[in-house]
């Protein structure tokens, strides 16, 4: 009787499997990455709605702007902005997400506007921010534009010829689609609750995110969340912490100043463009 032998794979059978797994694994990441960005910044943007929404509510159950702005440590409690952020110093308020959803630190929180953390954070906004030896991630991805219900710690000097809105009725008259409210901030400039332009400077205060393969989010006055398309690789690519950071000619700073407000009052001719 013969028996019959089970024929195995030879080695060279093998290394063309493994071969087209490779090819297909190949073809199939960058689909695969394409759809995750996808999905981050379709959540960021619903995130983004969500704060917007929570800021027209409170401005309309309270008659007034949500607070904006910075607290420091001294104050924290005492004050109760959108939600209690501080300077690069004080760490702990941009680690500790009970800032973000405990009442007494959060007007959005106290008012039942919004109630997660995760709502505050891109979740393509992954990378550490290093400041004073120490490596730590945030907890939250945007601020609110400055020029809407600043309070403290003074006054922003917007620029010659602007002003903040501290009330609902302010807004009447604005072309609402223009002019942003939430954005995202690159997690090393990230600060302040509030999101700072100076008009007419050739230098950044705050830098906006580009978490999106270059790209930004921002929600504005109509309730309407766009996606950015940041065009130049100082913006994208920003490193530094600091604030005041000059970027001379950068169309991207000038879109910020463009929509950040509307001029209350003409600009003076020799103003610089």
């Amino acid at each position: 009787m013969i028996k019959a032998f089970k024929r195995g794979f030879t080695l060279i059978e093998l290394l063309v499997v493994i071969s087209i797994i490779a090819i297909l694994a190949s073809m199939l990441l960058p689909v695969l990455s394409k759809a995750k960005g996808a999905a981050h910044k379709a959540y960021c943007m619903n995130n983004q709605r969500q704060l917007n929404l929570a800021w027209l509510l409170y401005a309309e159950d309270h008659g007034k702007m949500v607070p904006n702005g910075y607290v420091e440590s001294a104050t924290l409690g005492l004050q109760r902005p959108w939600v209690s952020a501080g300077t690069h110093v004080e760490r702990f308020m941009h680690t500790n997400s009970q800032l973000l959803t405990n009442p007494s630190y959060s007007a959005f929180a106290r008012g039942g506007y919004v109630s997660s953390a995760n709502t505050y954070k891109c979740p393509a906004d992954r990378k550490a921010t290093f400041f004073q030896g120490v490596n730590y991630r945030g907890v939250r991805s945007y601020s609110l534009n400055a020029f809407f219900g600043w309070v403290f710690p003074s006054e922003v000097n917007y620029g010659s010829g602007y002003h903040g809105y501290s009330k609902p009725s302010q807004l009447a008259g604005m072309k609402a689609s223009d002019v942003f409210t939430f954005i995202d901030v690159n997690s090393d400039s990230i600060c302040y609750g509030g999101f700072i332009t100076k008009i007419g400077s050739k230098q950044f205060f705050h830098i906006p995110g580009a978490y999106h393969n270059g790209q930004g989010v921002a929600a504005f006055v109509d309730g309407h969340v766009e996606v950015l398309k940041w065009k130049d690789q100082r913006t994208i690519t920003n490193k530094t912490i600091l604030h005041f950071e000059e970027s001379k000619g950068n169309p991207d700073l000038k879109w910020l100043q463009a929509h950040a407000a509307e001029r209350s009052t003409p600009l003076p001719s020799d103003a610089e463009e």
